[in-house]
């Protein structure tokens, strides 16, 4: 397969803070396909990921973009009824970048942000298999 290289950045400025530059996943994982869909400006829900991608793990997906590869994604906690027949609401998560944080990213990385997202969309759509 030829997956393509995106180079690290020493420091990224995001709301004044310095932090670790973000790294980009392999682009044919699912942590990638969670990826693609934030910095492209989506905001998504376990649910939304699932039928997207079949995939079960999207907290783990979100945990490997925050924590092992440094991307500033954030939670807002919503709340839904359920079908259940006692009537119990569920809270669940939505995931996103900020918009200014992302703009932010966007003008930073440029180019190579293009790429990543050109290469998970190619892969998505089977142009690009291991």
């Amino acid at each position: 397969m030829n997956t393509p290289t995106f180079p690290k950045f020493e420091t990224l400025t995001a709301r004044g803070l310095i932090m670790d530059a973000p790294t980009f996943p392999r682009t044919d994982t699912l942590t990638a396909r969670a990826l693609m869909r934030l910095v492209t400006g989506q905001q998504f829900t376990h649910r939304d990921f699932q039928n997207e991608t079949a995939s079960y793990r999207l907290s783990g997906y979100i945990e490997q973009l925050r924590n092992r590869h440094n991307w500033p994604i954030e939670t807002t906690e919503e709340t839904a009824p359920t079908k259940d027949k006692v009537g119990r609401n569920a809270t669940y998560g939505r995931y996103s970048i900020e918009p200014d944080v992302l703009k932010g990213l966007h003008l930073m990385m440029g180019e190579r942000l293009t790429l990543f997202i050109h290469a998970v969309q190619r892969f998505e759509q089977g142009g690009n298999h291991a």
